[in-house]
């Protein structure tokens, strides 16, 4: 089995080397179907997170939720007891609720946006580098939607977001991974097999 990290950049290469059409148009596509799970019609509360680079665009599903009065919240990174996690917040100010942060990436503004207790969220839309149809993921190597996942209640939707080029037969699985519920691609909708077993 190859390695996180040989994993890792090999998917990267693959998409970073699409070209920008190509990346709105299967975002387009993820995003419909992700909508059309009952799953997202049920969850008043969703974490999204905002794209860099070429990631799944997740401005489609924003406007989205916003339409329909979703409560929409994204990551910041915030320094608690000297141990950088993730924290989600709800921008209350649309217009400046949202500046570049850690890598140049889009975060909450926090003194124009509403801390969100993660147990209260529904739904969290994962971003990743490559995913395996059992639900397990390799992001960027910080570790810090493992330790994010571990916080919101039993009952939240984990759901990855990624192209069919970033599925992979087999990610080593290490004790700290949070396993997904879900994987939404362009071309499908992949069920865990530990979500199955517990619905």
């Amino acid at each position: 089995m190859k390695s996180k990290k040989e994993i890792r950049k090999e998917i990267l290469d693959k998409r970073n080397a699409l070209i920008k059409d190509d990346v709105v148009k299967r975002s387009i596509r993820i995003t419909e179907k992700l909508i059309s799970l009952d799953k997202f019609k049920d969850s008043k509360i969703i974490m999204a997170y905002m794209d860099f680079k070429n990631e799944v665009m997740t401005g489609f599903l924003t406007e989205h939720c916003l339409k329909l009065g979703k409560t929409l919240a994204f990551p910041l990174i915030e320094s608690i007891q000297g141990i950088k996690k993730i924290c989600a917040y709800e921008p209350i100010d649309r217009e400046n609720g949202l500046k570049p942060g850690t890598y140049g990436i889009l975060e909450p503004v926090k003194h124009l946006s509403r801390k969100i207790d993660p147990q209260k969220i529904d739904m969290v839309i994962v971003p990743g580098v490559a995913f395996d149809t059992k639900g397990n993921r390799i992001g960027y190597g910080a570790g810090y939607y493992d330790v994010f996942l571990r916080e919101v209640k039993d009952e939240c939707f984990k759901v990855g977001i990624a192209f069919e080029l970033q599925v992979v037969e087999n990610i080593p699985k290490e004790e700290h991974d949070v396993v997904l519920d879900a994987i939404v691609t362009e071309n499908r909708v992949i069920l865990s097999k530990d979500y199955i077993e517990r619905i």
